[in-house]
């Protein structure tokens, strides 16, 4: 879709049927196209000379955030990643991001994405909030403030998610989709930190260029501080994640240390008559075969039944003592080698 665009005051609005080589040279311009088939990427590379490589480094899901210029047609790029929802559920994240390409030559601006968003509305119809666009008349600049806030809004969502998911885990016996909907929010995470560490440099290199007013210096100076307070969030709620993850995984192997435990201690004390049975099952003479046919019997099993009985009263009480005094000696052993090395 190519929608022509032109600047009245402060909103854009559509130009129909814009012959794009008759365009207004006092107003500004902006050509948005948006997942654009190859009839509308020709058309916009011959009628507007720009650069083929321009115009499709947005079509490319793997294109990295970047400053370029055309020393022959005078146009620049920007690139940077800005993030979008997935709405399949087989999908290995719920949010991912993808390239936006900023075209600039003059009073034209050309945008390029695959997919719309609501941030480009509010472009358009001029309603971005004042504190965010700092009253830049650069629409660039506009696109750059404005999805990098939209980093925010996705990771308080994540947060959000994230939290109830953790909840759920601890309380919930079925963990399987809670933990598979927990590495989705963490794949997400992955995905915003690699953009917005990539942003961060085309916005310092933004900085860098020659020409800059102050207003252009402190427009660039707060989204730079914008895309590091998102990466900063973003690195922090992928180590909270882990953590969380990692606690999960700790009690898990807790909970089957302890079935193993008993486990071990049923083996054991069914071991005792698996073995007297096993021993009188053997046809050699045995200790009260002379007594009858089922008197042996019954004084065999009450002997097993003893047994067992005296087995369990003895592991099952003394089971965590034994723990503890093997958590003793592994903590004196810590302290006798600290004091070895503070000695040292």
């Amino acid at each position: 879709m190519t929608s022509v665009m032109i600047n009245r005051d402060g909103k854009y609005v559509k130009m129909d049927h814009a012959n794009l080589l008759d365009l207004p040279n006092d107003e500004r311009i902006w050509i948005q196209l948006v997942n654009p088939n190859e009839i509308e990427v020709h058309r916009v590379i011959d009628e507007l000379r720009i650069p083929e490589d321009f115009v499709r480094s947005a079509l490319d899901d793997e294109e990295g955030p970047r400053l370029d210029i055309d020393d022959d047609t005078q146009y620049s790029l920007t690139v940077f990643d800005i993030p979008v929802i997935q709405r399949e559920h087989t999908s290995d994240a719920p949010y991912t991001t993808i390239p936006l390409s900023i075209i600039k030559k003059g009073n034209i601006t050309v945008t390029v994405c695959l997919q719309d968003n609501f941030k480009f509305h509010e472009i358009k119809q001029g309603t971005l909030r004042t504190n965010v666009l700092l009253d830049s008349k650069k629409i660039d600049y506009q696109f750059l403030l404005a999805f990098h806030s939209l980093y925010e809004v996705y990771l308080r969502a994540i947060d959000r998610s994230s939290t109830r998911m953790e909840s759920k885990l601890m309380q919930s016996r079925n963990t399987d989709t809670n933990l598979r909907e927990l590495m989705r929010l963490k794949n997400a995470l992955i995905y915003f930190a690699s953009s917005l560490r990539q942003n961060i440099i085309v916005a310092e290199k933004l900085m860098a260029q020659k020409g800059l007013t102050e207003d252009d210096i402190e427009t660039l100076d707060n989204i730079v501080i914008e895309i590091k307070q998102a990466f900063a969030t973003c690195n922090l709620q992928r180590e909270l994640m882990t953590e969380t993850m990692s606690t999960y995984a700790n009690i898990v192997s807790n909970q089957l240390a302890e079935r193993m435990r008993l486990l071990t201690i049923v083996t054991i004390i069914l071991a005792i008559p698996t073995l007297i049975a096993g021993v009188y099952g053997m046809n050699v003479p045995l200790p009260f075969g002379n007594l009858g046919n089922l008197i042996p019997f019954f004084i065999v099993c009450a002997f097993m039944i003893v047994a067992c009985i005296c087995v369990a009263a003895w592991i099952v009480p003394n089971r965590h003592s034994m723990n503890k005094i093997h958590k003793k000696k592994r903590r004196h052993k810590k302290q006798h080698y600290k004091d070895d090395t503070y000695e040292e």
